[in-house]
């Protein structure tokens, strides 16, 4: 109901404040349900986004939707405690041990995720001629890449031991689905229903799952782990395309390295 035209920083801070409190009259946000600065924040990004579309986009008579983006220069409100849990290598063991009791797929997607650091969605997405065994690589398929770029990268022992022995148990080859789906062998299998049982996996191990995450902590695990290796080289094996996201939502502090770093021996400068 409003012209977009008139919106102004005093909306941004009234649907900031009324989102933190849970208020029922924001469509679409049931009563008491509160949100973190995060979610506010990406809400007023979709549509500042909208808006520099407003400003590029014309209408039949050729003129601009929008002369100029109504916040432009105003600040959203930014996550201070942003949540981005790692799995640690003790947790990613556990689950391991339990998840043949939720489905064999489930320890098949654990030891990949952990072994390439990729999506889970590019995991369940490949196929097996996307595995090439005696070249030792995976092709990672531009489709099922969130910017769109394909890649052919090494696999480590661990997982291709995985795949092979998960090729033997399916008897499949060619563009058969290294994750079929349970009701449909042809199809690959849905995150959702991955994701309940990485779930169930958790309540089988009797582990509590961090909040904030399900298996991105996975992803975090592996580049954390390779820190000290030339950062563009662990963005190509990983998947990123860019190294400052990389480093700043992925790559996380760990207590082992800031102990190395503290008690590493330093050379101190001497004046002549």
């Amino acid at each position: 109901t409003r012209d977009v035209r008139s919106l102004s920083e005093s909306d941004v801070i009234r649907y900031s404040m009324a989102r933190r409190q849970g208020d029922s009259q924001i469509i679409g946000i049931p009563e008491g349900r509160t949100v973190r600065d995060r979610t506010i924040e990406c809400d007023l990004l979709a549509l500042d986004r909208a808006l520099n579309w407003g400003t590029r986009e014309r209408n039949e008579t050729g003129r601009r939707l929008l002369k100029e983006n109504p916040w432009y220069g105003i600040k959203f409100p930014k996550e201070k405690n942003t949540r981005r849990p790692v799995m640690t290598h003790t947790s990613f063991l556990e689950l391991v041990e339990v998840a043949d009791r939720v489905h064999p797929l489930l320890k098949l997607a654990l030891e990949v995720a952990e072994g390439t650091g990729r999506r889970i969605s590019a995991c369940i997405n490949l196929k097996w001629d996307d595995v090439d065994f005696s070249a030792g690589t995976i092709r990672w398929r531009a489709e099922f890449d969130k910017k769109g770029y394909e890649d052919v990268v090494p696999m480590s022992d661990a997982v291709r031991a995985a795949l092979q022995s998960r090729r033997r148990a399916q008897s499949a080859i060619g563009s058969a689905p290294v994750f079929p789906s349970p009701s449909n062998p042809d199809r690959p299998c849905s995150r959702y229903l991955l994701d309940a049982w990485l779930r169930r996996g958790y309540e089988e191990a009797g582990i509590p799952r961090q909040a904030g995450g399900l298996w991105h902590p996975l992803r975090r695990k592996w580049v954390t782990e390779r820190k000290g290796y030339p950062v563009k080289d662990v963005a190509a094996a990983g998947g990123w395309r860019h190294e400052a996201t990389m480093i700043s939502s992925y790559m996380q502090v760990d207590s082992e390295t800031v102990r190395r770093i503290v008690l590493q021996p330093t050379r101190r400068l001497v004046t002549a």
